[in-house]
């Protein structure tokens, strides 16, 4: 009986869970691989929702991950604490030995930046940090301030969240930029104005230094009361790559080719937050579900042709939305360029926060469409090369 080729991947969020299902699904591979996926929790973390179970407007963004993988993949529920190229296996922090491999997929995806964090700070990087902060603002006395550092997408939509869940705190939210500035001119005056509406104060172009139990310290020597700082300035990669003396960039992504392939090492590839593909693809992309799902989806596609003695093809994902939620019961949906530039028609209000809604359910919609029949799930192709266009 010949031997199977081994795949191990390495995380099962959105990326990795996606292409697991289309590597173990793949009726051409069934009989020649075998999946196996390596992931520290057991069950699989709808990140997008986690603003939701912070605010405590949701219990949970824990999907069982038995009903969202393929039956032919595995999981080992451990911790990958290095990986060894040279003879193809990834040590556990669990105490286990090591996992072979003649075919790797990072998607460990993406963390909370290292040292940017003030001890003081709560974060929303995981599950666990969503129940930390919903605890904590479940026993904030009235009047009390929520400050939530950092307008990316991530921290307008907590903002939201906490001031419309909870109007009797004060919620503060504080960007070293212009918030929202990444939107078109109508859609940042849509978000300005319901954050207006739901009572959240906002301070622009403002750093903060640090912060404690009780406040924030601002570049410019201001202290200023935070009962609960919530930190969402900066996400990075985790350290595993860099650790194990893989190529990767400042922010620790491990460094891939077009085809999401690691040209140092080409039995192993990338997806997802996690990896840095040249910029003449994936210089518009940025960490998002949005860009982890067809990011596995193409690896899974890459490490399949490799198998098969054929050069994969080079990575093309665009965008088409940007959707915003503002509370349970208002959103915004900007419509975008497939190099994620603002267009100028948007959808606001409870219109938007029901296509907001939907939008994150069809992500597990996807993944379970994948796991039914391998190859079920296509994307938005990339902007053309500037020389086609």
């Amino acid at each position: 009986m010949s031997t199977r080729i081994r795949v191990v991947i390495i995380g099962a969020g959105y990326a990795g869970v996606m292409a697991a299902n289309r590597l173990a699904g793949s009726s051409r591979l069934s009989d020649s691989i075998s999946v196996t996926v390596v992931n520290p929790v057991p069950d699989f973390v709808e990140r997008i929702r986690l603003h939701e179970v912070a605010a405590g407007s949701r219990e949970s963004a824990r999907v069982p991950m038995r009903s969202l993988l393929h039956e032919r993949a595995d999981i080992v529920e451990d911790t990958a604490s290095r990986i060894d190229p040279e003879n193809r296996q990834v040590h556990l922090s669990g105490g286990g030995g090591p996992l072979d491999y003649d075919v790797l997929l990072y998607s460990a995806g993406s963390t909370q930046a290292p040292g940017k964090m003030p001890a003081g700070a709560y974060g929303l990087k995981d599950h666990d940090d969503a129940n930390r902060l919903q605890a904590r603002i479940s026993r904030l006395d009235p009047g009390s301030t929520v400050s939530v550092v950092g307008a990316g997408l991530t921290g307008i939509e907590v903002a939201a969240e906490i001031a419309e869940k909870y109007p009797q705190l004060r919620v503060h939210l504080m960007s070293r930029g212009t918030i929202a500035g990444s939107l078109s001119a109508s859609g940042r005056h849509a978000v300005m104005k319901r954050l207006a509406g739901l009572g959240v104060e906002m301070t622009e172009n403002t750093d903060v230094q640090g912060c404690d139990d009780a406040s924030v310290l601002t570049s410019g020597g201001d202290t200023l009361r935070s009962d609960c700082t919530i930190w969402t300035a900066g996400f990075s990669a985790p350290d595993l790559a860099r650790e194990s003396g893989l190529p990767t960039d400042a922010l620790g992504r491990l460094m891939v080719d077009e085809s999401l392939s690691c040209p140092q090492f080409p039995e192993i590839f990338g997806a997802g937050d996690a990896v840095r593909a040249p910029e003449t693809v994936a210089g518009h992309l940025r960490m998002s579900c949005a860009a982890a799902l067809p990011l596995g989806a193409h690896a899974a596609d890459s490490i399949m042709a490799r198998l098969g003695q054929q050069a994969p093809a080079q990575l093309s994902v665009g965008y088409m939305l940007r959707c915003i939620s503002l509370g349970r019961s208002s959103g915004l949906v900007q419509t975008v360029r497939a190099d994620d530039q603002p267009r100028r028609l948007v959808l606001r209000g409870r219109l938007a926060a029901t296509a907001k809604a939907q939008i994150c359910q069809m992500t597990l919609s996807w993944i379970k469409g994948e796991l039914r029949r391998s190859g079920s799930y296509s994307w938005p192709k990339g902007p053309r090369p500037a020389e086609a266009r």
